[in-house]
């Protein structure tokens, strides 16, 4: 019989408390921690793992914790190894996100785009996932595209756009993989909102933003804002018996800036976070981008500025000297370009208007997002229901 060997425990410490709260919930989510850490000693290095420190990362909005591990070697914790990151997740997400990563993405999305998956375990409460690290192995986390725009560096998102999403035409979004779907309201109304009622409320959010930020008012179920006529987004996206056709493709379904990383030593940019990837409207990723950008550009603009500037980027025209709308449009043309033929671009108008009313139901946004989006999506709506005559 091959004589077994039992590897000694780590020492794992979290470098600022755990996040855990309950002690049964620690012990539990420690315990995954230091099987995904053992689970991913070969692919960290072939060494025997003495410890690891825990740093906490942005999870986002999700109810996941994420890690950065950094590991110890030898006995007296004298090498360093490189660092992991290890996400621990209420145990039917990351079961998904599991999934979806052996479907979805080991195959599909380009080496230099992702992460790797280390290793995967799984407890009665949580799953666990332990990732290659994308960052910069040397600073105190990940740099995102989030806190690019919020230093004002629209720049970074040429980089996106080359690295992430030029590959992707090959992959994901390529016409292999688009399929014929016949009804857009039903896709983005299952996908956003927990039936009509939500879907109302959400309305409700943005005329009351509407009403502080552009003074606009009612009337005959429209907005007026000034001289200027808005119809209801709600009405126009969801209430109509005619069907949209559109295209869908893969996506990775929550590509907002906090899921993109982004290394300047190597250059380098990955998307992470599979949990929601699948199949879904082609501009889906592209929109979940823009929509970053109204919320994380980090220069503040008057709320008159900010009405005229959507209107101009709905209108598809473009401001000089000005990165914030210059990047929006940037966007809006690798769409069409890599869509082109195959999806109708006034679903482009559809999904920034639905996904603007989306957006309503955050909590955390600055009144200069929320300004943005609320007139991105009346813009929008303008746009679909073909009243560009009273622009």
């Amino acid at each position: 019989m091959p004589r077994t060997t039992s590897l000694p425990v780590p020492d794992i410490r979290f470098s600022r408390g755990t996040p855990f709260r309950r002690k049964a919930e620690h012990e539990e989510a420690l315990s995954l921690i230091r099987q995904l850490a053992l689970s991913a000693r070969a692919a960290i290095e072939d060494k025997t793992l003495s410890a690891a420190t825990l740093e906490a990362l942005n999870g986002g909005r999700s109810a996941a914790h994420v890690f950065k591990l950094t590991p110890f070697f030898g006995r007296d914790r004298g090498l360093t190894g490189a660092p992991v990151v290890v996400k621990i997740a209420p145990r039917a997400q990351g079961i998904r996100e599991k999934a979806n990563y052996d479907e979805f993405v080991q195959g599909l999305l380009p080496a230099p785009c992702r992460p790797d998956l280390l290793g995967f375990g799984r407890t009665r409460t949580y799953s666990g996932l332990c990732y290659s690290f994308v960052g910069q192995s040397d600073g105190n986390g990940t740099d995102t595209l989030t806190h690019c725009l919020r230093r004002g560096e629209a720049s970074k998102l040429e980089l996106v756009l080359r690295r992430i999403f030029a590959p992707l035409r090959k992959t994901w979004y390529s016409p292999a993989l688009c399929h014929a779907e016949s009804d857009i309201a039903r896709r983005y109304l299952d996908r956003y909102f927990d039936g009509r009622r939500s879907m109302a409320a959400t309305e409700a959010t943005l005329r009351a933003c509407a009403a502080r930020y552009f003074k606009a008012r009612q009337k005959n179920g429209r907005y007026v804002i000034g001289e200027r006529s808005f119809p209801s987004p709600r009405a126009t996206l969801f209430t109509s018996d005619r069907k949209r056709a559109y295209q869908s493709c893969i996506l990775h379904g929550d590509l907002n800036s906090d899921n993109i990383v982004v290394a300047d030593d190597p250059p380098r940019v990955a998307i992470i976070d599979f949990q929601k990837t699948g199949r879904g409207h082609v501009y889906g990723d592209l929109i979940h981008v823009e929509a970053s950008i109204r919320i994380n550009y980090g220069r503040d603009a008057s709320f008159g500025e900010i009405l005229e500037k959507e209107r101009l980027i709905a209108l598809g025209r473009r401001l000089r000297n000005d990165p914030y709308s210059a990047s929006i449009g940037k966007i809006r043309d690798a769409a069409f370009r890599y869509f082109r033929g195959g999806e109708d671009e006034s679903n482009y108008h559809f999904a920034v208007a639905a996904i603007g009313l989306r957006l309503m139901q955050a909590v955390d946004l600055s009144h200069t997002a929320r300004a943005r989006i609320t007139a991105s999506a009346l813009w929008a709506t303008k746009g679909l229901a073909g009243e560009n005559e009273r622009w």
